[in-house]
């Protein structure tokens, strides 16, 4: 994609990653504009992932991951931002995010403001914790193993 297609966002903020998807940072209070501009003015209309890096040690630890194609450039575009846990729901408009957002908030616990309906959706109802936060202990579920003796070969 032509860098000069993105001459909306400031130059530091643009980078090609290894894979050569163009990548966008912005901060989190420009969330909900930039997706706006990527989807509308640029042309990357379609919503194709939503992900969360949990990157514990440092302020705002959680990096968001934004995907969006578009038809016509044949080209992808990827947006990331940097919350402390809560992050504008673009669920409103972008009604694909939907269970992208619940999946986030469910593992990570990212809370999206303005979900219309933000709620468990892999795990149960009265699981406490989120299992993908690397400050989860490992195994803290406890599981109930049930013992049982096969007897093979006529034993």
């Amino acid at each position: 994609m032509a860098v000069e297609a993105l001459e909306a966002f400031s130059a530091e903020t643009i980078s090609v990653s290894a894979d050569g998807i163009t990548t966008v940072s912005v901060g989190l209070a420009e969330l909900v504009e930039a997706i706006d501009r990527v989807r509308g003015v640029l042309g990357y209309s379609r919503f194709v992932d939503l992900t969360a890096v949990d990157r514990l040690t440092r302020d705002k630890r959680f990096e968001l991951v934004y995907l969006f194609h578009s038809m016509e450039r044949r080209s992808w575009l990827r947006l990331k931002t940097r919350t402390d846990g809560q992050a504008p729901s673009i669920t409103p408009f972008v009604p694909g995010a939907n269970w992208y957002e619940c999946e986030l908030f469910d593992l990570f616990g990212i809370d999206f403001a303005g979900h219309p309906r933000l709620e468990r959706i892999i795990l149960p109802a009265e699981w406490h914790g989120h299992p993908l936060r690397r400050a989860e202990p490992l195994g803290s579920e406890p599981v109930d193993f049930t013992v049982t003796r096969r007897v093979y070969g006529g034993e």
